[in-house]
């Protein structure tokens, strides 16, 4: 026993000793009572003795200050009407602070006092064995009552709901026994856990939530309910969850799965007045095998829902056959589809084999027989006499073990129908067939290879092999195929192999002689294969003699060289271009007319060479182009360097594609450079006969003036002679002199524009001007013979593109021919010839008339007079170039000139195209 003394030390401060009996009591007592407490008269603990006194949490020594007796207690509860009690007489139990797991109960006697200061002695007895007891019995009472409980929550539950109902018992065992959380985890037996259900007290954080999986180390240990403490040896769930204390209740459960209950407690004080640990494990088997009996079962269940659908679904099921009784016992649903009856669905053999073909029935028997004598399995394939609904043959596959032995001998497993897959592998045969006629007899070779060391060795040809080539090649060897390639092939046949082994798969071409020695162009794909190890184990291939389309290739190749040739070396000039006038072909002709390689104009843009205006002119035309047939422009002007032109008669065809739109365009070019220079120079001279023709109309037009200036001048020397010459008068005469002067100016500075070479470039101009400068030249003329000219001015002023003294030329010739057919007709009462400016009803266009009174032109020669050299006049007094050279002209300038007889006389109508607006406006 222990004694706890004060020091001599603190004797000063503690009351007076004892008197003589307190000595004494207080020995005796410690010999006597296993807790001996001295108290001051404030309830504090002075010293501590007795039998026990060791096992208390807080011993007190001799000399240390005087503690409360409440801090002695387990159960804090308030300490001055528990010692008032004791004081007055009165027993108590009380649980105080114990060292050990259990707590030390004791039963006090009342208060003795020791002296007369106010000190007592307080002595107890140790009754925990007692109290245990009662304890342990009320948690055992607490148990039970928990597990029925868990077996009547958990009868009925449906499996939906079996995770909620435990969630509700582990809240149940929460809160009696006050844990902060509590969860049920199940083993998976591959190692791990789950947590299948948990609770936790509100406002308690904890990862025990439901789906957990945690590893089962700690579970596998098996040394039964235990703490688990950070700090106390490796824990693998306290490293998961994160907590420094857990309380493990491993459950041995059924079949050696593991599961457990795993608490996490308020305090580890709460847990030791908690349930024995035998208690613990009670409740966990109790609730983890019931858990797993109803999982189980529900899996049966639903086991057994899946097999009786999948037997419904696959129309047979499981068997078995008794040998002695001669009985099949089927399933339920084979025992249905078979369209048998009978309660027990216990069918005899030979009802039965009456089901089936007579063959397949006596086999049936003897493989029983053979596989209950052998021990060996049995398997067949069973044809049933009667057809389905729809007619056709229905087939089942029986397998099956021997089974027992003695009476019990017989045979169980599986009955299947496999009508569908007989019937599949009865349409796959017949397409294998269908498949190997049509190989056989394809234009198509089907060839096999197999890889042996590196090296290709045949194995198999499809017949159509011998209609190819004449040759049975099953069984010849590479070396005998390879003597058959094209030597100039060799190479390539050869290469064939090693790329084939390389890359997995090859693309080649090369001659192969037949059997009269004739070659064949083959075509031969080949693409390896390789087993499961991902070895080359074989190549499969095809031959397709490709000799007619090779021949045709080099036919078409041999065409197109002559064509390339034809074109290169062709006389006319020959293009393609874009959309954009990017030149993609040019050839030699075209390429030595513009001083360059054709491969320096590939890439380069047309309007390079050409006006503003015909580029444009050919844009809108590709925008307009028509889906078939070719397009002639009438001519293009190229411009070269050193003020050089070309003109070229330019035809294009546009090139579409498959969605309908512009790709290219092919044009032909010819050259009408020498044409176009011979009609300048014609057109000069043309220029220059008129000049010659209209010579007396000029001499009197120039002679006019001069007369003027000459009677003028006469005048004034009369006047001056006479009475003298004052200001007024001269300055008349002098004005009527340059006027005169002014007017032979004029005639003159008109002859030389109309006498120099047109222009190339077309420039805009009023149409109207030509009326007025021809009538300039030739007016006076016409006014001589008596020859009425009628000009109204038009009432709106038009702007065409072109040459304007070209344009006056043509009106010119026009007049000429008018005035000699007036004057060629001498009966004739007057003579009128009317020059009129006419818009057109289609806008863009405007007309110049020139219309007569001669009498018309006769209606056989309408369709001649613009013929070159054609002419109605008498010999010598025409070259019949006038009309020819006007219609060119107005051609050039995008018009049209055209003649017919109206009213009393020809009509003339030169039809010009209006300028932009831009042009006009300028």
């Amino acid at each position: 026993m222990f004694e706890f003394s004060r020091s001599s030390s603190a004797e000063a401060e503690r009351p007076e000793p004892f008197s003589q009996e307190g000595p004494a009591l207080w020995s005796a007592s410690l010999r006597s009572w296993d807790l001996c407490f001295e108290m001051d008269e404030q309830d504090r603990v002075i010293r501590v003795g007795g039998r026990q006194a060791y096992r208390l949490q807080c011993a007190h020594g001799l000399g240390e200050q005087p503690r409360p007796f409440a801090e002695y207690l387990e159960r804090r509860a308030p300490g001055a009407p528990t010692l008032a009690g004791l004081r007055r007489g009165e027993r108590l139990d009380l649980t105080l602070r114990s060292d050990a797991a259990a707590p030390l109960t004791c039963r006090f006697q009342p208060m003795q006092p020791l002296d007369g200061l106010g000190r007592s002695l307080l002595l107890g007895m140790d009754i925990s064995d007692l109290n245990w007891q009662s304890d342990s019995q009320q948690h055992q009472l607490q148990s039970l009552s928990l597990g029925k409980l868990v077996l009547s929550r958990l009868r009925h539950v449906s499996h939906g709901h079996l995770a909620e109902a435990v969630q509700e018992i582990l809240e149940s065992l929460s809160g009696a026994f006050q844990m902060q959380a509590i969860a049920l985890l199940l083993g998976d037996g591959k190692g791990f856990c789950t947590v299948f259900a948990s609770h936790v007290r509100p406002g308690s954080d904890s990862l025990l939530r439901p789906t957990l999986q945690l590893a089962d180390d700690d579970l596998r240990e098996g040394a039964g309910a235990r703490l688990l403490r950070r700090g106390e040896g490796a824990s693998t769930l306290l490293r998961q969850i994160g907590e420094d204390a857990l309380y493990l209740v491993p459950a041995a459960m059924r079949g050696g799965r593991l599961g457990a209950l795993l608490v996490r407690p308020l305090s580890l004080e709460q847990l030791a007045q908690g349930p024995a640990p035998q208690d613990w494990q009670y409740l966990a088997e109790l609730l983890a095998n019931q858990v797993a009996d109803r999982c189980e079962l529900h899996e049966q269940h639903d086991s057994s829902r899946k097999l009786g659908l999948l037997q419904e679904m696959i129309g047979g099921g499981w068997w078995r056959y008794w040998a002695e009784q001669e009985l099949f016992e089927l399933a339920p649903a084979l025992h249905d589809s078979l369209g048998l009856t009978g309660e027990y669905r216990r069918v005899p053999l030979e009802h039965l084999q009456g089901l089936l073909q007579p063959a397949d029935a006596d086999e049936l028997g003897l493989r029983l027989r053979a596989s209950l004598r052998s021990g060996q399995a049995l398997a067949q394939d069973l044809c049933l006499r009667q057809p389905d609904s729809r007619g056709e043959r229905r087939w089942l596959r029986i397998e099956g073990r021997p089974l027992g032995r003695g009476s019990a001998l017989g045979l169980s497993g599986v009955l299947l129908d496999i009508s569908e897959g007989r019937r599949q592998e009865e349409r796959v045969q017949a397409a294998h067939a269908r498949l190997r006629s049509l190989i056989d007899s394809a234009p198509v070779v089907i060839y096999v290879q197999r890889v042996e060391q590196g090296h290709l060795v045949p194995e198999f040809y499809s017949e159509s092999a011998s209609n190819l080539l004449g040759l049975d090649l099953q069984g010849q060897s590479w070396q005998a195929l390879a003597e058959r390639v094209h030597p100039d092939d060799l190479e390539a046949f050869l290469a064939r192999g090693r790329e084939l082994l390389r890359e997995g798969r090859v693309k080649t071409r090369y001659r192969l002689a037949d059997g009269q020695g004739n070659w064949h162009w083959l075509y031969d794909e080949a693409k390896l294969l390789r087993d499961a190890q991902g070895l080359p184990s074989e190549a499969v291939g095809l031959w397709l003699d490709v000799t007619e389309q090779h021949l045709a290739a080099q036919r078409i190749a041999e065409s197109e060289e002559r064509y390339r040739v034809l074109v290169e070396d062709s006389p006319a000039l020959i293009c393609r271009y874009t959309a954009d006038l990017v030149l993609t072909y040019v050839n030699r002709t075209f390429a030595d007319s513009l001083a360059t390689s054709p491969e320096r104009l590939v890439g380069r843009r047309l309007d390079e060479w050409l006006a503003a205006e015909d580029a444009s002119a050919l844009r809108a035309r590709l925008l307009g182009s028509p889906r078939e047939g070719a397009s002639e422009v009438p001519e293009l002007r190229f411009n070269l360097p050193g003020q050089r032109f070309l003109w070229l008669v330019w035809a294009e065809r546009p090139l579409f594609d498959a969605r309908g739109e512009l790709c290219e365009v092919q044009a032909v070019g010819r050259d009408n450079t020498p044409v176009r220079r011979a009609q300048q120079q014609l057109a000069q001279g043309a220029k220059m006969a008129s000049l010659g023709e209209m010579v007396s109309g000029l001499a009197h037009e120039v002679k006019q003036p001069l007369h003027v200036l000459r009677m003028t001048l006469f005048n004034m020397r009369q006047r001056m002679n006479s009475v003298g010459l004052d200001g007024d008068y001269l300055g008349e005469k002098l004005e009527r002199m340059d006027a005169q002067v002014m007017r032979v100016d004029r005639l003159v500075s008109h002859l030389g524009v109309f006498s120099r070479k047109s222009a190339l470039e077309a420039l805009p101009f009023d149409p109207y001007a030509a009326f007025e400068g021809a009538l300039g030249l030739l007016g006076e003329g016409l006014r001589q013979h008596a020859i009425e000219v009628e000009c109204p001015a038009p009432t709106q002023r038009m702007v065409v593109r072109g040459q304007a003294d070209q344009l006056e030329q043509v009106i010119i010739n026009l007049l000429a021919n008018a005035r000699d057919a007036l004057l060629g007709n001498p009966g004739l009462a007057s003579r009128r010839v009317r020059l009129e400016q006419v818009a057109c009803r289609e806008p863009g266009w405007v007309e110049l008339h020139v219309h007569d009174n001669g009498g018309g032109i006769e209606p056989l020669l309408l369709e001649r007079i613009f013929e070159p050299f054609f002419t109605t006049k008498a010999e010598g007094k025409g070259t019949g170039l006038g009309l020819s050279v006007s219609h060119d002209l107005v051609r050039n300038m995008g018009g049209s000139l055209t003649a017919a007889n109206q009213g009393e006389g020809a009509l003339f109508v030169v039809r010009l195209p209006l300028a932009a607006p831009a042009e006009a406006g300028g």
